[in-house]
């Protein structure tokens, strides 16, 4: 697998990280002051909204961009390092929020008497629960369990047959995610606030289909690496952003911070495995016959 240089992998993981921290400072301060609660639409006649998405569409590209950059390969006699510590930690963390997220998820629909599964189970469609949004909810709740398992088999630093199908169940889960987020119904369809969360979750599953192929034996690192840094950029303007004017009242989120939280984790994790990239120990040779041991 080609991968880039130690240099580049450094250069673009802090200036998605930096651009991140940047932008999340910057739609904080612009949402504080002109972004209207409750229908979470920016005033009119304020231009500081459209320059900071310019600005967040200029830093993508950018990050995009290094997919064209030159790459090498591994060398023959090194193959990568097991999986650091931290790395171990970012998944268990990701995992132990999933399963956190979906029983938060199935206590706050049971309590108000099965109301967000209402279409489901018989009763009318009302203003915010339609069939659709029914639907996605059940399924985000089913999901969670095998993508919490994904994280979990992921830090067992062991590579088994089934990881790659419990990594695809990350995806699903990820794709629910957005879906479920796309058909709230208490907030505007073109909510500024509202189609940044889909994107960056969407950012968040296309590295996850990646990582998965990694997983598969079909790497494509020059997708791999740009979708991780577009993961990263996007996940810490949003969800940092957000968990602010969360605490300030300026939005709704129906599961709080819990899904702002998985959302975090996740670009932790992907942080933590742009960071091992590259980390290479030397390769065990393999025994021929001629050196095995014969015994009688």
């Amino acid at each position: 697998m080609k991968i880039p240089t130690k240099k580049q992998l450094l250069m673009f993981t802090v200036f998605s990280v930096a651009a991140g921290l940047i932008l999340a400072a910057a739609r904080t301060a612009i949402s504080l002051l002109w972004l209207e609660g409750g229908i979470e639409m920016y005033a009119h006649g304020t231009p500081l909204p459209t320059v900071l998405h310019i600005l967040i569409t200029v830093c993508a590209l950018a990050v995009c961009a290094s997919g064209f950059l030159h790459y090498n390969d591994v060398p023959e006699n090194e193959v990568p390092a097991p999986q650091s510590q931290f790395m171990l930690f970012t998944s268990m963390f990701c995992g132990f929020l999933l399963l956190a997220y979906d029983l938060y998820l199935i206590f706050d629909v049971a309590s108000n008497n099965w109301d967000a599964l209402g279409p489901l189970i018989g009763r009318p469609q009302t203003a915010t629960v339609t069939m659709a949004s029914a639907i996605f909810t059940l399924c985000l709740m089913i999901f969670a369990i095998p993508a919490a398992i994904s994280f979990f088999k992921s830090s067992q630093n062991v590579q088994t047959p089934s990881r790659p199908v419990f990594a695809t169940m990350t995806v699903v889960w990820l794709v629910l995610f957005a879906l479920h987020a796309y058909f709230d119904a208490s907030i505007s369809f073109n909510s500024p606030t509202k189609i940044l969360r889909i994107l960056t979750i969407l950012a968040l599953a296309l590295y996850a289909i990646y990582e998965t192929r990694t997983l598969l034996g079909i790497p494509l690192p020059r997708l791999y690496f740009p979708s991780a840094y577009l993961a990263v950029l996007l996940g810490l303007t949003h969800a940092i952003s957000d968990a602010v004017l969360l605490g300030a009242g300026k939005i709704v989120l129906k599961e709080g911070y819990l899904g702002i939280a998985v959302e975090l984790a996740y670009v932790v994790y992907i942080i933590a495995r742009l960071l091992h990239t590259g980390v290479t120990v030397p390769a065990v040779p393999e025994e021929s016959d001629n050196d095995t041991d014969i015994r009688g």
